[in-house]
């Protein structure tokens, strides 16, 4: 996990929200007492889950990591998984990035690069 502070919150706040949703099960994090989650496509995810039978990846970013290459080349290689039926891929964004919406932005690059992303949570 990274040593980032705001990495750190981003995955502290969804993983707070999926151990309180009783549809959210088998989860693995890098943080409290989880175990790790597994490499997928080479890449390491900030959380896994079950949601129901469905595989999901969950991949934190901060501002700097969005709008940099990190962000094309970890969201390459999960939504490549994610192609595969019953895996579902989901990005963890800061509510804002300097003056912009984190969502917005992260949509913006998501089209840009031309991948698919099931869930942007923005916290």
């Amino acid at each position: 996990m990274s040593s980032d502070p705001e990495h750190t919150r981003l995955v502290e706040r969804v993983l707070a929200y999926l151990e309180g949703r009783p549809e959210y099960h088998t989860l693995r994090a890098h943080l409290g007492d989880h175990q790790e989650p597994n490499p997928v496509n080479g890449k390491m995810p900030d959380i896994t889950a079950f949601r129901r039978e469905k595989f999901v990846i969950f991949r934190a970013f901060t501002e700097a990591a969005l709008r940099g290459a990190r962000f094309a080349e970890e969201s390459r290689a999960f939504a490549h998984s994610a192609s595969f039926e019953h895996v579902s891929y989901h990005v963890i964004v800061p509510e804002n990035c300097g003056g912009d919406e984190g969502l917005e932005v992260a949509r913006q690059r998501v089209k840009e690069l031309g991948i698919h992303v099931d869930n942007i949570w923005f916290v």
